[in-house]
């Protein structure tokens, strides 16, 4: 995709594909499959045996498909021959094979149907696939380096002002970025001033946000949705000088668009509040990646800004991000030896936070204060404008329903 456009520094443009097409399922097994297994199968067959898949059962309608581990390679046979069955329906098998969905998208979507057992099997299964069918070899330890420009070591505790130098290549090499003093305190009060006034509108069940609870009971929302459509404040953000800048940091044609995986057409924002004794709900995710639910292929990689209205620091909770990460595809197995620095980023208020959509990142509780922060961003530049229209309000509905009240969806790293 990078050859649409010249690119003279560091890119980390890696979309493989421009749309999803419908698939047939018989045909994409004897087609695309195939020949996907005759350029990759070597390398995945390896990769199949380092996350442990097991036989799966896949039924599309009323047809099925047991993808398995054979004495070959991977291999896929007609019917069932395996302890566990997931079910998909067409359209759900065909995000599934284009990765529009992952596995786990299609999973806590609930477009993906089956015992605990064929879920999980399911969700294992998936960096195989990526591996077989866009070459994508699952991640193994000593295959990614984080270097400086110089060839040494990279010293991942830098902070930048906008427009310093060695900002891109530090982006683009260990998948993150933290930008010191870009709002002043007046921007900063006003944005705070909208997040909690829409958290106080906030209510259960409104399609619109999130909840968690804490210890003592206590039941709020933990991420407002649409942020963009609540808070006067944020459209001069959008049109800032400031703002725009980030997406020249790289050569890759970045505008202001959804960095969190919905993968809308328009510009979108989140607000996150994060209470001390949080202990049920969403309101810190465990190590994930922004695409994890799907679309990677097609549009990673974005860039996702955190506006920070609190500090950032173990007071107010933290953020950490796995560097190089976003250049590897890591199981969810593997993400506690995947043998990447883990770092973590300390903030001030008016200081704002980038990380790449397919770089690991986790979110940790506060101590003593609460922590509240708007997250927006930049995507690539596109070809199916139209298909994401129309496609909008389906997706902000998937998107509302993970973290709602009536059920908790499972990440990255959750069983």
């Amino acid at each position: 995709m990078t050859g649409q456009r010249a690119v003279t520094g560091p890119s980390v443009d890696t979309r493989r594909r421009v749309a999803a097409a419908p698939a047939d399922p018989a045909e994409f097994w004897a087609g695309p499959w195939r020949d996907a297994l005759a350029r990759h199968g070597d390398r995945a067959a390896d990769d199949a045996d380092r996350v442990g898949v097991a036989p799966l059962a896949i039924a599309v309608d009323d047809d099925v498909w047991t993808l398995r581990r054979g004495a070959a390679g991977i291999e896929v046979v007609a019917g069932t021959h395996a302890p566990v069955t997931i079910m998909l329906d067409r359209d759900a098998f065909a995000d599934l094979v284009t990765e529009r969905r992952t596995a786990l998208g299609l999973v806590i979507g609930a477009r993906a149907f089956g015992d605990p057992g064929a879920t999980d099997g399911f969700c294992t299964w998936d960096p195989v696939l990526r591996s077989v069918l866009d070459g994508r070899g699952v991640h193994r330890a000593g295959e990614v380096a984080v270097r400086g420009s110089d060839g040494g070591p990279l010293d991942l505790d830098q902070r930048f002002r906008l427009g310093d130098p060695g900002a891109a290549h530090f982006l683009a090499e260990a998948g993150f970025l933290l930008l010191a003093d870009v709002l002043d305190d007046a921007e900063i009060d006003a944005l705070d001033a909208d997040l909690k006034r829409a958290v106080a509108d906030a209510r259960p069940d409104d399609g619109e946000s999130w909840w968690a609870a804490t210890g003592t009971g206590e039941r709020y929302p933990c991420r407002i949705l649409n942020f963009e459509r609540k808070a006067p404040a944020m459209p001069a953000v959008f049109e800032d000088p400031r703002f725009l800048a980030i997406g020249e940091i790289l050569d890759d044609g970045h505008r202001p668009g959804d960095p969190f995986g919905e993968h809308f057409a328009q510009v979108t924002a989140e607000g996150l509040l994060k209470r001390v004794g949080s202990v049920e709900g969403l309101a810190c995710l465990p190590w994930h990646k922004d695409c994890d639910r799907g679309g990677h292929a097609m549009y990673c990689s974005g860039l996702t800004i955190g506006i920070c209205l609190t500090p950032v620091d173990d007071a107010h909770g933290g953020l950490d991000v796995m560097a190089g990460s976003h250049r590897a595809n890591i199981a969810r197995d593997q993400i506690d030896r995947a043998g990447l620095p883990s770092v973590t980023l300390r903030a001030k208020r008016g200081d704002l936070t980038v990380h790449l959509s397919c770089a690991l990142h986790r979110s940790t509780h506060p101590t003593t204060d609460e922590r509240r922060v708007i997250y927006t961003g930049f995507t690539l530049p596109r070809a199916d404008e139209g298909a994401a229209a129309a496609a909008q309000s389906r997706l902000e509905a998937e998107r509302a329903a993970i973290g709602g009240p009536s059920r908790r969806g499972r990440l990255s790293g959750e069983r």
